[in-house]
Parts: structure tokens; C-alpha cells; sequence
């Protein structure tokens, strides 16, 4: 029996061919991007962008954990590049990230879900959330994004100083090179770039929604506690069924993140080869249509024993959408 830990080792070669989507995505995204404004040809174009921005993502969160790469320096290379496409500080992704995976299992330990346990929020916050789920405008994942990776105060909160000079010089080294970009290329950014990055901000509030939002994740407290290990994090994770070709090429194997949360150093292009259980695994759709008929102040900040799109039984852990 093969072991994740010994026989799926980063391979270079698999990491490459699984950047091919994306070329592929951008190169067509940018040339439909040249069609008249709200033609087919530049929607479709604004779709295949969008994608390609969402993988994009999925790479950052990749050579984050330094092994999609088998080395260092190109995992840090490419990530800070997947990181300045996603408006993403790498260090403080890096830092943040492995902080979720450090304490995956407590709402109020994890800093990415923190904020969902008994929020305060005013009448007009809840209905802004509310409207925004139900119109598909990515609010969640921009405050994700901003809340999480700019937020000096929550960093300093969370990160251990001797990381915080690395992630301002970083934060500070990319606002220096967007302001100078959309000076100067604004213009071509916003009109062939800008709906396809919106596109892949919506597709994020689905996906990243989808991984541990709605399930029962208990609080501590005030108490001690220690960090669960990463086999027993699986009950706190959600995975998401595609078909095997739209689950690896598509989505570079991000929806199967109970097996990316049992074998957090593990390159995506392995996930689908090392035979994890998925209890909680459900069809995307059936997901995203119990998800999309809640509230978003349900969905989002509530918990729940049942796992969401779960018709019945034999539908956990499917592989088809």
C-alpha cells in the first residue's frame, strides 16, 4: 500500500502540467478579451478569465506550503507571482494559512473563522449579507481577503513578530507595484481583465464557503486546548464532487479538502491518487443549492450536525457533480 507521506513527493514535472490549464485559460481569456464589449466572444473570455484567476488562487494556497515544487525557492517564486495575480500578500497567506491548519477543529482559534462566532452585527450589516449571498456578490470573499491577509491589527494578533517584519516589507513591496501598474495600465486592466477577476471572486465564495461553513466546529473558549491533528480534522471539512476531469483540471483538485486537510504538505496534482476517506464529501450542486436556499447569516455564522447537500447515505463521498 502506497504511503502519501513517501510515494506522492512533489514531482516538478506534474507541478508543470498542471500549470498548463491555466496558460491555456489566460492566453484565450486575454485574446476574447479584444472582442466588442459584451459580445459573446468577450463574455466567454471574461469566463475563461475568470477561471484562470480562480486557479490562480488555488496555486497561492499550493506553493504556500512550500511542496507543490520540490524546491523552496521556486515554490516561494511562483507563490509570491500566484500571490500579487490574487491581490494576496504571500507572506501573510503563508503565515495565516498554516495558522488554519494549526488549529483547524476551534471556530475561535482558527484566525480565518474567528469572526463567524457570534458576530455583532447591526440590522443593515445581516441584510447586506443576506442580499449579497443571495445575489451571488462575493462579500465574503472580499472581506476574506482584506480581513485576513491586509489586516495589520489581526496579524499582529496572530503572527509571531519575528514573521511581521518579512509580511509589511511585503505588503509594502506590493502596493508599491499595483499603484504604478493601474497608473499607468489602469485602463487595460479594468476593461479586459476586471469582469473576469469579479467571476473568479464569485466561484471563491462558493469554493471556499464550501470547505468548512456549516459544520459544527466546536468553540474553546476559555479554555486550554491543544491542536487537533490533521487526520482527526477531516469531521471539521467539507469536500466538493466533480467529475474527475473537472475536479482535476478545472479546479486543480480544490474541492477535495478533507484529503488536503489529512495531508496538508501534499501537492494538489496527489490528492486524488492517495485513497483519503471523505465522509463529509457531497455533490457541488446539491451543495450549492441547499447552501444558496439558507440566508447567508445562516449558512456563513451558524453551525450545523447535518451536512449540507447530503440528499442520503450513498451520496457521501461521490465523486460526480
Amino acid at each position: 500500500m502506497k504511503s502519501p507521506k513517501t510515494d506522492f513527493k512533489p514531482n516538478d514535472s506534474k507541478a508543470i502540467l498542471f500549470l498548463i490549464t491555466p496558460v491555456i485559460l489566460m492566453s484565450f481569456g486575454i485574446y476574447l478579451s479584444y472582442f466588442p464589449v459584451w459580445s459573446f466572444g468577450y463574455i466567454s473570455g471574461q469566463i475563461l478569465l475568470g477561471f484562470f484567476f480562480f486557479q490562480c488562487f488555488i496555486l497561492l494556497h499550493e506553493t504556500g506550503h512550500f511542496s507543490y515544487f520540490r524546491s523552496r525557492f521556486v515554490n516561494k517564486f511562483f507563490g509570491n507571482i500566484f500571490a500579487f495575480i490574487s491581490f494576496i500578500p504571500f507572506i501573510s497567506w503563508i503565515n495565516i494559512h498554516n495558522l488554519h491548519h494549526k488549529w483547524t477543529g476551534f471556530r475561535d482559534k482558527d484566525p480565518t473563522t474567528e469572526g463567524t462566532v457570534a458576530p455583532k452585527f447591526n440590522l443593515l450589516t445581516k441584510t447586506l449579507v443576506n442580499i449579497s449571498w443571495l445575489i451571488w456578490f462575493p462579500l465574503f470573499t472580499i472581506g476574506y481577503r482584506i480581513g485576513n491577509y491586509w489586516n495589520i491589527g489581526k496579524l499582529r494578533r496572530h503572527v509571531l513578530k519575528v514573521h511581521l517584519k518579512g509580511i509589511y516589507r511585503n505588503i509594502f513591496l506590493q502596493i508599491t507595484l499595483y499603484i504604478p501598474l493601474f497608473y499607468f495600465e489602469g485602463n487595460w486592466i479594468i476593461s479586459h481583465l476586471g469582469i473576469g477577476y469579479f467571476i473568479s471572486l464569485v466561484i471563491s465564495d462558493v469554493f471556499i464557503l464550501s470547505q468548512h461553513s456549516h459544520i459544527k466546529i466546536p468553540i474553546a473558549g476559555e479554555h486550554e486546548v491543544k491542536p487537533i491533528r490533521y487526520s482527526e480534522q477531516i469531521q471539521y471539512t467539507r469536500s466538493v464532487g466533480f467529475s474527475n476531469l473537472v475536479a482535476r483540471f478545472l479546479y486543480l483538485n480544490f474541492n477535495l479538502h478533507e484529503s488536503h486537510h489529512s495531508f496538508p504538505g501534499l501537492p494538489a496534482y496527489h490528492l486524488d491518487k492517495i485513497g483519503t476517506e471523505t465522509p463529509n464529501k457531497v455533490r457541488f450542486f446539491n451543495y450549492l443549492f441547499d447552501a444558496k436556499s439558507m440566508s447567508g447569516m445562516n449558512f456563513i455564522f451558524n453551525t450545523s450536525d447535518k451536512n449540507i447537500g447530503a440528499k442520503d447515505e450513498s451520496q457521501k463521498g461521490s465523486n460526480l457533480d
